[in-house]
């Protein structure tokens, strides 16, 4: 659905260019806000194809670079997965906008509307004034520091998962043919756990200690990380075109990284004969 709107707002784009002003210019905004004012030919599962201003040239970049794509009509006809997880992470909070123009605007409640043909925000600033704010007017915004439970979030699982990891592979290290699987496992991964004597646990695993003492820390350095990165700090228009942001806007996802490699793998699988006969009929399984 994503791609039919981005291709449909490529040749709406087109169609409405006013060719005795000039031909309709596009921007490509990078995840560090360097922006390139080109003229976009074509644009494929992974890259863009284009020629920059005042150039016949025709040159490529890799859509995993791009934050968004936006036209002099204010379009925005293509944006990244980071560009969608930082508008998810802003909404609903307070904080202020600062926007190209040099005002600074703030509000207690900010909701993103869907409609890329023209991208607005709506902001309450006051419990008796509220305003829609084009997106592509805005510089940053900023949020306050409740965002900064997704820091939470990522120092608890990803210490969590790496003991799980740890005892996994622990266990196939010493695993015993001799021995049934439930046993094994639970001798493991009990070790992880605290006294429960309601639950059969009589004593503190002797992994337990190292549990409650790596997580906090881990949740504490991924927290004063985003702090120090200003990950509550959220960018969208350079105000000019050779300056760039004040921070990648690049969201780092192991689930949205292992999707995208599989993604890539299947379409690679699809297109040899074989393959393709196999995903075209595990797709009409699936409808």
């Amino acid at each position: 659905m994503k791609r039919i709107t981005s291709i449909f707002l490529f040749t709406f784009s087109i169609i409405f260019a006013e060719d005795d002003k000039t031909d309709v210019k596009h921007m490509i905004v990078m995840l560090d806000g360097e922006t390139l004012i080109c003229n976009i030919d074509s644009i494929s599962n992974y890259k863009v194809f284009f020629h920059q201003k005042d150039s016949l040239e025709n040159e490529s970049i890799g859509l995993k670079d791009v934050y968004y794509i936006y036209n002099d009509f204010n379009r925005v006809f293509h944006y990244s997965w980071s560009f969608g997880e930082n508008i998810k992470r802003m909404e609903n909070r307070r904080g202020r906008i600062h926007t190209i123009a040099g005002d600074t605007i703030h509000f207690t409640n900010i909701i993103f509307n869907d409609d890329m043909i023209n991208p607005e925000i709506f902001v309450t600033i006051n419990p008796t004034s509220s305003r829609f704010i084009p997106l592509l007017n805005i510089e940053k915004i900023v949020t306050d520091f409740t965002v900064l439970h997704y820091s939470i979030e990522r120092g608890f699982f990803y210490s969590f998962y790496s003991f799980l990891i740890s005892a996994a592979i622990d266990t196939r290290l010493k695993w015993d043919d001799g021995r049934r699987f439930p046993p094994q496992v639970w001798d493991q991964y009990n070790d992880l756990l605290p006294m429960a004597s309601l639950v059969g646990l009589s004593e503190t695993g002797v992994t337990f200690e190292s549990v409650s003492f790596i997580i906090p820390i881990t949740v504490l350095s991924s927290m004063l990380y985003d702090l120090w990165r200003n990950k509550h700090e959220f960018y969208f228009t350079p105000v000019y075109n050779d300056k760039i942001f004040g921070r990648n806007m690049y969201v780092f996802s192991m689930g949205h990284i292992t999707y995208g490699y599989t993604k890539k793998l299947l379409f690679k699988i699809e297109k040899t004969k074989i393959g393709g006969k196999v995903i075209q009929w595990v797709r009409k399984k699936l409808k």
